[in-house]
């Protein structure tokens, strides 16, 4: 959906996010499932990557012909950026991925991932991943590790780790993920910050993606619906069921309009059926149940105690009620589950 609607509501996040990197910092973006987290990552990756390029030319110029004349301090330095974006969600997939980027970028040795000596005489890009990806799983995270940090540290330039998944990572995995703070940059997004992770959380800063606000979730809607043609009855309706049913979360918004485009007619009998769970609000009784029971069997006990009878006979009453109650909703919630 982005290539019709692009980043609406996230530029200014996107740009703050951006700048951030730019200043050298770790950071991680939080928020929850379908929130636009990865979305936002890449949009980052590639404002990152296109102001290299538009760099790079004038660097050049001014690597390849230094005015040694000038003085140390306004002498201009080239210092080239590698951007590792990393997709795989399990631990150490993850950094099994990191060792084929930087074998794909030349920066790290094929020798280090105990390879023949053969591929360290091939060019990095014509390495053959599937023949090789089975030696270098084998691998444990301390191998693993061994080789990718110290090529981090040798490399001369910028090395930027961005990873769309950190959610996933174990405190057993908290050294490895430090070593490589330590000698790069890392971009990373999780949709919980556990507690056993504080160490990696400290040395981040945290940008959480907030849902989308109504006017962009209308401004995406209908850009959609203009790009993608829909025939809906009453438009004003749709959007509007939208706004409310996906609760400004991206996901929900993509698969409501995904689902409602294979419509020929979207009638306004299909615009009242439309619902996404992320778009709900539910509501915690088991407070409220707690306490209406707890009352329930002091009224009870108080009865007793007094010899009234009334506030016996009610107190039943009013537990058979509450109980009843209980099951409704319990029954309810599972349908919804």
């Amino acid at each position: 959906m982005q290539d019709i609607t692009g980043f609406i509501g996230r530029e200014a996040l996107i740009e703050r996010a951006a700048q951030e990197v730019k200043k050298g910092r770790h950071v991680i973006l939080t928020g929850q499932v379908g929130i636009g987290k990865s979305a936002v990552l890449a949009a980052i990756i590639e404002r990152l990557e296109h102001r290299q390029r538009e760099r790079e030319p004038v660097d050049a110029e001014s690597d390849d012909s230094p005015n040694e004349q000038a003085p140390k301090n306004e002498r201009r330095t080239h210092r080239t950026r590698t951007v590792i974006h990393i997709t795989d969600h399990q631990p150490k997939a993850q950094f099994v991925d990191i060792a084929r980027k930087l074998l794909a970028a030349g920066l790290l040795d094929p020798l280090a991932l105990d390879l023949s000596e053969p591929y360290r005489d091939l060019p990095p890009k014509t390495l053959e991943w599937a023949k090789i990806r089975r030696q270098v799983n084998r691998l444990s995270m301390r191998d693993l590790t061994a080789a990718i940090i110290p090529a981090l540290h040798d490399h001369r330039g910028q090395v930027i780790i961005a990873v769309d998944d950190l959610t996933s990572v174990t405190p057993t995995l908290t050294a490895f993920w430090l070593a490589v703070f330590d000698a790069a940059q890392v971009i990373g997004c999780a949709s919980q910050k556990k507690a056993n992770l504080a160490k990696l959380w400290w040395k981040m800063t945290e940008i959480e993606i907030p849902p989308l606000t109504p006017e962009a979730t209308r401004h995406i809607v209908q850009t959609y619906i203009a790009r993608q043609g829909m025939l809906i009855e009453a438009p004003g309706l749709f959007i509007s069921h939208v706004v409310q049913h996906s609760g400004g979360n991206p996901q929900a918004i993509a698969d409501m309009l995904a689902d409602s485009s294979k419509e020929r007619l979207v009638d306004k009998r299909k615009i009242r059926e439309m619902r996404h769970a992320a778009g709900v609000r539910y509501f915690d009784f088991t407070p409220v149940m707690i306490v209406a029971l707890a009352s329930i069997v002091g009224a009870r006990y108080l009865a007793i105690g007094t010899g009234d009878t009334e506030l016996y006979i009610f107190a039943g009453m009013l537990a058979a009620v509450v109980i009843s109650i209980r099951v409704f909703l319990f029954r309810g919630a599972g349908k919804a589950n």
